[in-house]
């Protein structure tokens, strides 16, 4: 026992005892009267008992005189005196006695009412004894309670004091792995700097290997110029000369023509749920789909069928737009989650930072979803949103360099070079950026909110899906204006980011759009007429791509279905 807990117990029972004494004081007087009383009558029963036995006594006495009572006068006179002595003496004793028994019955009323009192005041300490005994359990208890806190103290002094040299153990670490940090950081530095040096040299030798084969192949068409001068050819002056002019104009075209499309060759399962982009590779070796499902999967095509090469997870919605950049081989996807995500097309996993070639793998910023992103030069992206605004990309800082405010939801962009975008909108407007400078530097307003966007290959015209309208613009880029429109009683465009495409000739053939009935129409570009209607789906068509030789169509649905068309 500690001397806390002695002084504690002592100072509890001292409190006990003062108190006791200060409610048995007042008290104190009725029990002394008690006991006198008790005294008294006892006294008083014993004198009661020997008046009884005087009273018998005379009683005898008187009865032996009225016996006696024939003897001579002097005798009955002496008998008559004495017996009126012992009557009075029985009176007197009679009136004491009944004056004792109302003292006795006054007594007893007092005796009852002290023990009644008394009885109380024994329940009074029982009951205090009582509280006493749970008072001291108590302290009993308190005392276990306090003897746990202080082992508990004690280990928490010793866990702190632990802590305290982890603590400077830490700092210590911390400062080395600092030391450290900043040492990769400066070789990291250094290394980007000859990274990008040494891109720099590879892309002046790619630019000036590029001029040579130009310059090669300029010499090459000079000889051949040369050559065929030389030549005589034989010409029959009979032959019609429109023949000739059709001839030349129909070897024109089909050099330059594609086939169109008109029949469903394969159909398949792709995503999940909707569709909501497709891209062909450069090469046409393969094609990525997303959709919702919240994956990008990589397809091949092989003897007329599908196969399912890869997929690429990540995000955590919808996806929404998928571009692919050939030269780095990335595939940025953006999503309904507010972000976009670059993965490498070797491994199918996110790119992770690893030096000076693919750094970033996750673009978050937006504050709502976003519905395209684009290749912008070199290891740049450009994102459309929903939170009004317009973001660029560099990947090799791993940051956002620039926000575009258009104010308004983007639903699809294009990019004409490194520094260009064009960009359309909810509110009817398309705009036209340079990211060198903030407000756009030129817009165009339409009837309806724009779907999407798709540049020609001779990055001369711009292709504008209307949903308002449920038509489709083509918009001249160096001059800024529509220059046709195309219209079809079954084009109706089923969401707001529904596709629509070139064909991926020079001349840019055909243009092609889905509808919301299942329609595939596709329009000839210089006349405006729709030259075909295809009809194999069974809910909105979303997203298409033409294969780059374009020897086929693929088109998706809003039902995980894609259709692969060809010419029959």
């Amino acid at each position: 026992m500690t001397v806390i807990d002695s002084l504690i117990r002592n100072e509890i029972l001292n409190s006990i005892k003062e108190r006791n004494k200060s409610e048995s004081r007042p008290h104190y007087h009725i029990i002394k009267s008690h006991s006198k009383l008790a005294e008294l009558n006892i006294t008083l029963k014993q004198e009661i008992n020997e008046l009884k036995m005087d009273n018998q006594r005379l009683i005898q006495e008187n009865l032996e005189l009225r016996k006696s009572s024939g003897s001579g006068i002097t005798t009955t006179t002496l008998s008559v005196d004495k017996y009126q002595l012992f009557e009075e003496k029985l009176l007197k004793a009679q009136e004491e006695v009944i004056d004792l028994q109302k003292r006795l019955v006054d007594q007893t009323q007092q005796v009852i009412s002290l023990n009644k009192t008394l009885k109380e005041k024994d329940d009074e300490l029982s009951t205090k004894e009582v509280k006493i005994l749970e008072l001291e359990n108590k302290i009993e208890t308190l005392k276990t309670i306090n003897k746990e806190l202080e082992n508990k103290i004690a280990a928490c002094e010793e866990q702190l004091k632990v802590w305290k040299d982890e603590k400077v153990e830490i700092e210590l670490q911390y400062n080395c792995l600092l030391q450290k940090f900043n040492k990769a950081k400066e070789e990291y530095q250094q290394i980007l700097n000859a990274s990008l040096r040494f891109r720099e040299e590879q892309i002046e030798k790619m630019n000036k290997f590029n001029e040579l084969e130009a310059e090669r192949i300029q010499l090459k068409l000079k000889e051949e110029l040369l050559k065929a001068q030389t030549d005589f050819t034989h010409v029959n002056l009979n032959d019609n000369p429109m023949s000739a002019a059709a001839s030349n104009q129909s070897l024109k075209m089909h050099a330059y023509s594609i086939p169109l499309v008109n029949k469903a060759v394969y159909k398949f399962d792709c995503n999940e749920g909707e569709v909501n982009a497709i891209k062909y590779h450069r090469n046409g070796k393969y094609f990525a789909t997303g959709g919702g499902d919240r994956k990008i999967k990589l397809w091949e095509l092989k003897d007329g069928k599908t196969e399912h090469i890869g997929s690429l997870i990540g995000s955590n919605a919808s996806v929404a737009s998928i571009d692919i950049d050939s030269e780095n081989n990335l595939i940025a996807g953006t999503s309904f989650d507010f972000a976009c995500r670059l993965w490498s097309m070797n491994d199918h996993r996110l790119r992770l930072s690893s030096g000076d070639v693919q750094p970033t793998h996750t673009l978050t910023g937006h504050t709502n979803k976003v519905l395209s992103g684009k290749f912008l030069g070199v290891m740049k992206v450009v994102t459309g949103s929903y939170d009004r605004t317009l973001k660029v990309w560099d990947l090799m800082q791993k940051a956002c360099i620039k926000t575009l405010f258009a104010g308004s939801s983007c639903n699809d962009l294009v990019t004409l070079d490194s520094q260009s975008i064009i960009s359309g909108h909810l509110d009817k407007k398309i705009r036209f950026w340079d990211i060198r400078m903030d407000p756009p530097q030129s817009e165009i307003s339409l009837q309806g909110k724009i779907t999407s966007l798709d540049i020609s290959s001779n990055r001369n015209y711009l292709l504008a899906s209307i949903r308002d309208e449920n038509c489709l613009k083509m918009i001249d880029t160096r001059m800024n204006q529509v220059t046709e429109t195309f219209c079809c009683e079954d084009y109706r465009p089923g969401f707001d980011w529904a596709r629509a495409i070139f064909s991926p000739d020079m001349d840019h053939q055909f243009i092609c759009a889905g509808s919301a009935d299942g329609s595939v129409i596709i329009w000839n570009s210089a006349s405006t007429k729709v030259e075909k209607v295809l009809k194999e789906h069974n809910a909105s068509v979303i997203s298409l791509a033409w294969h780059p030789q374009g020897h086929h169509l693929i088109t998706c649905d809003a039902k995980k279905k894609a259709v692969i068309w060809a010419c029959k």
